[in-house]
């Protein structure tokens, strides 16, 4: 699945980045690498940007963006 179609609340863990190097260099800059996991903190169905935390820290990114981030759901377990 991709970030946008993550709910509000539920942690991810980021599998896979999926455009070209501005995207992952600007992602990057938000700490946002694969491996890396976030919680979903504001995701209004279909408006608005997506509110996350990574490392504690509050970013929002584009549903346009979001949608070039593969995620899986975060199990607990590494």
């Amino acid at each position: 699945m991709t970030l946008d179609q993550v709910s509000e609340n539920q942690e991810v863990v980021v599998k896979n980045l999926l455009g070209g190097f501005g995207l992952r260099r600007r992602l990057h800059g938000l700490g946002i690498y694969p491996g890396e996991r976030l919680k979903v903190l504001n995701s209004a169905l279909m408006r608005g940007p997506i509110l996350l935390e990574v490392r504690g820290v509050e970013v929002a990114i584009g549903r346009g963006v979001a949608g070039k981030v593969e995620v899986e759901l975060w199990t607990g377990k590494k």
